[in-house]
């Protein structure tokens, strides 16, 4: 068995808790991979989808671009799982019900970037704890720098996501 030694840490957004895990093997990373996947196509996808369908006319453009790269995100990772040589995710989370009745508009764009917060997190995790020293002896140095491109420019992108939405939403209060 390959063992690599290096530490992610995981920001659990619900309860603000910090969890040190250790990738020391390929398995270990392909969890992380699948975990990624699942957010962008289970969570991230489905919840910008429930919100375009839910919302007026404004800010549509700003979901469906949210919704957009969250499918290029789950495309993006479904290479580096082809390119690692790591198995396909399973379906292994369930899907949830997004339910946004109630909600104003920028409530509703304020859950989707819950998503696209914890996986930023999680790409930037990966990318900078990855011990680059045992991650070269199992893969080549293209496919290191794809794995390495592919992850910096999603936590970019999930970066752009956040500030988007931000700009719009602004600081929200319900009065009840």
């Amino acid at each position: 068995m390959n063992y690599w030694f290096t530490t992610v840490i995981i920001w659990n957004i619900s309860s603000y808790v910090v969890t040190y895990l250790t990738i020391s093997s390929k398995e270990e990373l392909q969890f992380l991979i699948h975990r990624a996947w699942e957010i962008e196509k289970k969570f991230e996808s489905l919840s910008a989808w429930k919100t375009f369908l839910s919302m007026g006319s404004s800010n549509r453009l700003t979901v469906l671009t949210l919704a957009k790269e969250s499918h290029v995100h789950k495309l993006n990772l479904e290479k580096l799982i082809t390119i690692l040589g790591l198995e396909a995710p399973t379906n292994e989370i369930p899907e949830i019900t997004f339910d946004f009745v109630g909600l104003l508009p920028s409530e509703m764009l304020l859950r989707i970037i819950e998503y696209d917060d914890m996986a930023r997190e999680l790409y930037n995790q990966i990318l900078v704890n990855i011990n680059s020293k045992v991650f070269s002896a199992f893969y080549s140095g293209k496919k290191i720098e794809f794995v390495n491109k592919t992850l910096k420019q999603m936590v970019e992108d999930e970066t752009k996501h956040i500030c988007m939405v931000k700009k719009i939403t602004g600081l929200i209060e319900r009065i009840q």
